[in-house]
């Protein structure tokens, strides 16, 4: 059960013209420092269902709200549309998590790339990541920066990157204000075509920082005896695997994260009305469709004939 204690961050929005105000309580928040102060990229926060709720479409449709904490005021914008939100209930109360969102490709861009698709590479644009991790965590840290640039990264490099990155700039700890979790927040700037991790590498490289294995004078050579794809795929498989599957993230993962209580809800009234429930499977790709569609305008079920992608009436 979620309680307003002393612990707890109040958080409070007031829309004079609409007269609302609302107050919630947050154990959570993460901040990045900007020259227009401090930007809200990711928060936690609980209530009752309706302020929650309300609090929610306030942060999502970019309202700024202050937090107290310690007997000091904090002024906190959000960006407007730039979050994932999950809501859960715990009897009478519920819970809210808003997470920033990465910087996507212009749409005339995307479009633009399409038209001429086979004719010239797509160039990726500037943008901005957000990665959460464990607290000194630097594997897990460096696994999740691998995941969001299209530079090939190795685990080798991994202390040289991090450094070099975060010494320029690149890679900056945004500020965690929590009395539960221990996480640490980091903003990831990547500059057109990951110009910038690319420059860290052919740097590395050159002046001898870092090197691939294998290619070293004296040290041990991982292609001995791989002659063909066979022996390739047996000596670096596992690597290959383990590298696709940190490259495409799911939008949900069933094994990881709880259905939310909405489309618990749905099932049931289907269960009720039609005499069936959805599978696991089905469920999961509703909940993946769900967010897809708070994200985006559009949201694509492909799978085989067969697969449960619709539901007979009864």
């Amino acid at each position: 059960m979620w309680m307003p204690e002393s612990k707890l961050i109040e958080l409070s929005y007031y829309n004079p013209d609409a007269q609302i105000r609302l107050t919630a309580y947050a154990d959570t928040i993460v901040l990045e420092q900007s020259g227009n102060g401090s930007i809200i990229r990711a928060i936690r926060f609980g209530g009752y269902p309706e302020v929650v709720q309300a609090m929610s479409d306030a942060i999502y449709g970019g309202a700024s709200i202050e937090a107290a904490e310690k007997g000091s005021i904090h002024h906190l914008r959000s960006d407007a549309k730039r979050y994932r939100r999950m809501i859960s209930h715990d009897g009478i109360y519920a819970v809210a998590t808003l997470m920033a969102n990465d910087d996507e490709q212009p749409a005339d861009m995307q479009k633009q790339d399409d038209e001429n698709e086979g004719k010239r590479q797509q160039t990726l644009q500037p943008r901005k990541c957000y990665i959460f991790c464990p607290p000194g965590d630097q594997t897990r840290l460096f696994e999740e920066l691998d995941r969001k640039t299209a530079v090939p990264l190795i685990p080798e490099f991994q202390d040289y990157v991090l450094g070099e990155l975060e010494r320029g700039g690149d890679l900056r700890r945004m500020q965690v204000i929590s009395h539960k979790e221990e996480i640490e927040a980091w903003v990831l700037s990547l500059r057109a075509d990951d110009e910038n991790v690319v420059q860290v590498l052919e740097g590395g490289l050159k002046t001898g920082r870092i090197a691939i294995p294998g290619t070293a004078q004296g040290g041990p050579d991982r292609f001995s005896g791989i002659n063909n794809v066979t022996a390739y795929l047996s000596t670096f498989g596992v690597a290959i695997a383990d590298r696709i599957r940190n490259q495409f993230v799911p939008l949900f993962d069933p094994a990881a994260e709880p259905l939310q209580e909405e489309l618990m809800d749905i099932n049931s009234h289907i269960q009720q009305y039609a005499g069936y429930s959805l599978y696991d499977a089905q469920l999961a790709v509703a909940e993946a469709v769900k967010r897809q569609l708070e994200q985006r305008r559009v949201a694509l079920i492909i799978a085989e004939c067969g697969t449960g992608k619709s539901a007979k009436r009864s």
